[in-house]
């Protein structure tokens, strides 16, 4: 064809209306699909494959509407763009060509694809709920979102040093955790809120992960001893800031940016201070920038949670102090990584406990209300002296201090499970998964309080959870494996026992052997004798898989070893449905009485 050809056609075509109305169709589509989305959570690739229909109809569009014109002077008196004639489509359609375009019929196409979509939505809302629950937006089910809610995102750092962005991150932490002393103030934790790091996600998709009603995000550049500060609050609902202002002062001056940005953020969502919060947004835990500079690396390694990472946050946490000896923030930082060293493969419990009591009580002495220091205490308490009592007070007390504080919630739950107080154990775990919806350990201990309730289905959804959050957390699959086997699903447990094994670096066989013998009786000898001569993970090791193999004297064995190694959570085996085959044995009262339950 003519390039004079060409332009003919595309005028008779009447290409360029042709595409007007349908650029107008395309944008009335797409707006309505984003307002679907919106609206009924609707998963985001509904607009891709809308968008996909569009494109691909002004294609279809625009080369039929060319191969369909009309040369000039031919048939003049024929078929306008309006009409339809159903006989005349019919009788194309037999003879196997394209049927003639009209506006009625590209009308009535569009309402198709458009159909189409609606359809697929409509199917996606009815049928959504039956799959797996952690395939769905991880905010608190459980409750409507607060008005006075925020969350608080890492700071981006813009200074010229990327080493600079423990001081970033560590000045949101910070004004989360001044947040968070604020009564009437829910404030999402650290650990979820910072899950979106370098995540390009809207605030209304992060809001609606983490149930608040506001954002506060800002950055932060350093450049020698000046700081500018830039923030802002977003509301959810609409994307409007509600405040944002911008600082440029001397790094001296850090907390009392601190302090202006938490009271601007109260001003904005009228929360109405008492005494009690004005004493907490006034208290500086330090004057020392330096030793501030170290507290904030301290908590930089802290959060990674690795034995070399814990390793930097006490040298870290040690140098604040030896700079401001009254720094009770760095020795509760102290407290709390020494009570996770035995966890992780570090020092024993006997070796750590006077370190871990030493910096507590310190702390304590200096702030009495430190919520940090009082989880530190309860843990030791609990696991380290089998204190249940004076754990259980010390777990209350933080939770007092510092009602947001999840893995204060979630550390109180697990005490209640081991102590089989199911309800309680429950309604705590729930706490700590609706501040930290995003952490692999709120969802696991939830899932281990629903299941050991007899929720399983619930419990499910948490572990899987766990592993979506936590996919290279050894726990999170040992967790999700345990919890097939229980239910009987020993394929599912197979690929969560393989998956632990590559984690841990351990032996796969050794955990087959244990799934072969569970359905075949015969073989159970031989997964006693790979379970007692191979390492195997677990809460306590070797003995959870004797005990449900039913080998009560090999369990008890391995109870005891465990207990002269000072594995720190023996008191689970008072929960744990693995050892309810022996709960009644004298010996294994015995053995419980010892460690106080």
């Amino acid at each position: 064809m003519s390039e004079h050809g060409f332009w003919s056609r595309v005028r008779q075509a009447r290409l360029g209306r042709l595409l007007l109305v349908y650029a107008g169709a395309s944008w009335a589509t797409l707006e309505a699909t984003d307002f679907f989305i919106n609206r009924f959570g609707l998963p985001p690739w509904f607009l891709s494959a809308a968008l996909i229909f569009l494109v691909a109809g002004l294609c279809i569009l625009t080369a039929t509407a060319l191969v369909q014109a009309r040369p000039a002077g031919q048939d003049p008196e024929g078929p306008t763009a309006w009409d339809i004639d159903l006989a005349d489509f019919k009788e194309a359609v037999s003879q196997g060509r394209l049927p003639r375009l009209t506006w009625a019929r590209a009308i009535v196409g569009g309402a198709l694809v458009f159909g189409l979509l609606s359809t697929g939505a409509g199917l996606h809302m009815l049928f959504s709920g039956s799959g797996d629950e952690a395939s769905a937006p991880p905010a608190a089910e459980d409750a409507d979102r607060s008005p006075n809610s925020i969350a608080v995102l890492p700071f981006v750092n813009l200074s010229a040093d990327p080493a600079n962005e423990y001081f970033s991150d560590g000045l949101a932490e910070e004004l989360l955790n001044v947040l968070s002393r604020i009564p009437g103030l829910k404030v999402a934790a650290r650990t979820s809120a910072f899950a979106f790091k370098g995540q390009n996600l809207s605030v209304a998709e992060i809001g609606e992960a983490l149930n608040v009603e506001t954002v506060l995000e800002g950055s932060v550049r350093q450049s020698g001893d000046r700081v500018r500060v830039t923030a802002q609050l977003i509301n959810v609902s609409d994307g409007f800031h509600v405040w944002s202002e911008s600082y440029d002062r001397e790094l001296t001056d850090i907390f009392a940016i601190q302090e202006e940005i938490a009271r601007a953020i109260v001003g904005a969502l009228e929360v109405t201070l008492g005494g009690e919060s004005e004493l907490g947004l006034a208290a500086a835990s330090t004057s020392d920038v330096d030793a501030y500079n170290d507290y904030l690396r301290g908590r930089h390694f802290w959060n990674r949670r690795t034995l070399a990472a814990f390793d930097s946050a006490i040298l870290y946490f040690s140098r604040a102090v030896l700079l401001d000896p009254e720094y009770a923030r760095a020795y509760a930082g102290l407290a709390q990584t020494f009570v996770l060293l035995p966890e992780y493969g570090g020092s024993t419990i006997p070796d750590i406990l006077p370190y871990a009591r030493a910096a507590t009580e310190r702390a304590l002495s200096l702030d009495p209300e430190s919520a940090e220091a009082y989880v530190a205490s309860a843990y030791w308490k609990a696991l380290f002296e089998r204190d249940w009592n004076g754990a259980e007070h010390d777990y209350l007390r933080a939770i007092e201090l510092d009602p947001d504080h999840a893995t204060a919630h979630q550390w109180y739950a697990e005490l209640l499970a081991i102590s089989r107080r199911w309800d309680e154990a429950v309604a705590e775990a729930s706490q700590a998964y609706a501040l930290d919806p995003l952490a692999p350990a709120p969802n696991f201990m939830y899932g281990i309080a629903l299941g050991y309730s007899g929720r399983s289905d619930e419990a499910l959804a948490r572990f899987n959870a766990g592993v979506e959050y936590g996919p290279d957390v050894v726990n999170a699959h040992y967790l999700l494996a345990f919890h097939h086997v229980r239910n009987g699903d020993y394929g599912r447990a197979a690929a969560a026992f393989d998956r632990t094994a590559e984690l841990r670096g351990s032996d796969p066989e050794v955990y087959r052997a244990y799934l072969a013998a569970l359905s075949d009786s015969t073989r159970v000898q031989t997964a006693v004798d790979a379970l007692t001569s191979s390492p195997v993970f677990g809460t306590i090791g070797a003995a959870e898989y004797l005990a449900n193999l039913n080998r009560v004297d090999e369990a008890l064995a391995a109870l005891e070893i465990a207990y002269e190694a000072g594995n720190p959570y023996l008191p689970w085996a008072n929960a744990m449905p693995e050892f309810d085959v022996m709960r009644s044995d004298p010996r294994m009262v015995a053995f419980l009485a010892k460690l106080g339950l």
